[in-house]
């Protein structure tokens, strides 16, 4: 991956298949935990051309046995970095252009081209990627910010499994988020 670094989260599956293209600029990839990534997914990173020179064309760094060094060298600057938040699902053949930021619990849709910033919770689709829908209502997606239930110990994650699988409502949320803080309250207790 070049200059950059690649972080992952755990138990995020499907990134070993994901196509990194990076030009030397060293921005970053950063994906969360619990994402699910489907094949054909491209992440783009400094991919613009230099706006600023009379020509777009990488003298000295395409064709060098033609066309020469020459002492040629554009500076790559970052486009900057990815992050893909956490419980994030990426459909087959996402393209992800440099310096998006993709929140927790978002769903891209296959095919898309995402350029700008997805929120939190929301569903984008289409080329150039647009805003579809929230998830849930935003009491919900408020709560389950909150809670950052794929932060939670393995254990806790597995016995919640269950519910995590279903509808969410302020409801279920703040009764798990009562379970988290009482586990959190008792096990400080136990270590003084």
């Amino acid at each position: 991956m070049g200059n950059g670094q690649l972080e992952i989260g755990r138990f995020t599956h499907g990134y070993e298949e994901m196509e990194i293209l990076e030009q030397g600029g060293g921005a970053n990839v950063t994906i969360g935990s619990f994402c699910s990534i489907a094949s054909g997914v491209r992440v783009l990173l400094d991919t613009s051309p230099a706006l600023d020179r009379m020509t777009a064309f990488p003298f000295g760094e395409i064709f060098p046995e033609h066309l020469g060094d020459a002492g040629v060298h554009i500076p790559r600057q970052s486009g900057g970095d990815v992050v893909i938040g956490n419980d994030v699902w990426i459909g087959a053949n996402v393209t992800l252009l440099n310096g998006v930021t993709i929140g927790d619990g978002a769903v891209i849709s296959p095919n898309a081209t995402v350029a700008g910033d997805v929120g939190a919770y929301e569903v984008w689709a289409g080329n150039p990627a647009q805003l579809v829908r929230k998830r849930f209502d935003d009491s919900v997606c408020e709560k389950l910010l909150e809670l950052q239930w794929w932060n939670l110990p393995l254990q806790l994650i597995q016995e919640m499994a269950p519910l995590l699988t279903t509808q969410p409502t302020v409801e279920l949320i703040e009764g798990l988020q009562s379970i988290v803080n009482d586990l959190v309250t008792f096990s400080g207790e136990n270590a003084a």
